[in-house]
């Protein structure tokens, strides 16, 4: 077993012996008991964040392997909730919004008419001012997609989107199907961990040396991008097959009428070539530089470097960006 931080080996017992003799009959059997044996987080500054989420994992797979069906059954929405504000704490994004939507899963399988109003979904929809002990990773979190959709309304020549708009109509309507939470997650976690690449790309080595963190980062955001197409355009025109590459969305009649006819290159030959692909902040420009990026990074680690100069993930990220917003603005918050 790991070494717990929190935890002493009789509180382990006790709350081992707790666990199996409790009844598990609502909610509240659920949070009453994880909110006496957990250890909890503190609000105004970071508290030993690793140790914390350790301590979360190891006691919840103490618990697992005690009793797999009580497990189950109990709500964990509390140590789930817990476990993404210590990840968040240690930048550790990914975990954090991974963690905070499978405690949004286990409100809604408690609360299944109230979870979208829970702490776990007041993140997730960017509630800073909801009743959550975790506000300011909310407030954080919502910085970073105001910024983004300031840079973008600056930039796009269309109707500005705000941000009330952009989760009314863009994140509470993916998410209110279970299997496009992922679509959101991963776009939240992508937002937070630009600031940290591009740091470590600005520290590293005047040498150079691994670009791994930066293709596998600038192919999320391309995932992100193609999962929404294909989602919005999931068949040919046939309506039998289903699209199964960029280009098949490309080609179908119901994209080009929505967004463009003029062809989108989803190849090239180098990052380089991507680079000199960026011509401006338009739409066609966003789309095709976001396409040859998936296709670049999702086949290929051995690149020639073009992050010597940071700058140059900044300007691959923020087209990125723009085509996510170009989609949402078109298909989601336009009326």
């Amino acid at each position: 077993m790991k070494r717990l931080t929190f935890y002493t080996n009789e509180k382990i017992s006790q709350a081992r012996l707790v666990f199996r003799q409790l009844t598990i009959n609502s909610i509240d059997d659920g949070n009453r008991f994880f909110e006496a044996f957990c250890p909890g987080n503190t609000i105004n500054v970071a508290d030993r964040p690793f140790e914390r989420f350790q301590d979360y994992e190891t006691f919840l797979k103490i618990l697992r392997d005690d009793d797999q069906i009580k497990y189950e059954k109990i709500h964990k929405g509390t140590p789930f909730y817990f476990l993404a504000w210590t990840a968040f704490d240690l930048k550790n994004y990914e975990k954090a919004v991974f963690y905070m939507d499978a405690a949004i899963s286990e409100d809604i399988r408690a609360l299944p008419k109230n979870w979208i109003n829970t702490p776990a979904s007041q993140f997730i929809t960017l509630n800073h001012e909801g009743n959550q002990a975790a506000k300011g990773i909310t407030e954080e979190l919502r910085n970073e997609v105001l910024d983004q959709l300031n840079r973008f309304n600056a930039i796009s020549g269309l109707n500005s989107i705000d941000i009330d708009s952009f989760v009314n109509n863009f994140v509470k309507f993916l998410v209110i199907q279970k299997e496009n939470h992922s679509i959101i997650t991963a776009l939240y976690s992508y937002l937070l961990e630009f600031k940290d690449i591009y740091l470590a790309l600005l520290l590293r080595s005047t040498e150079g040396g691994s670009i791994e963190p930066a293709l596998t980062y600038l192919f999320k955001g391309s995932l992100i991008f193609e999962s929404l197409l294909k989602h919005l355009y999931p068949n040919k025109d046939n309506r039998r097959d289903k699209c199964e590459t960029l280009g098949d969305v490309f080609k179908t009649s119901a994209f080009k009428t929505e967004f463009t006819t003029t062809r989108i290159s989803t190849t090239a030959s180098t990052l380089e070539e991507i680079l000199r692909s960026i011509g401006g902040n338009g739409l066609h420009t966003a789309f095709t530089v976001t396409s040859k990026l998936r296709n670049t990074t999702g086949h290929n680690l051995t690149w020639v470097d073009v992050f010597d100069e940071p700058d140059n993930l900044k300007k691959f990220y923020e087209q990125q960006v723009n085509a996510i917003l170009y989609i949402a603005q078109k298909k989601f918050l336009e009326h």
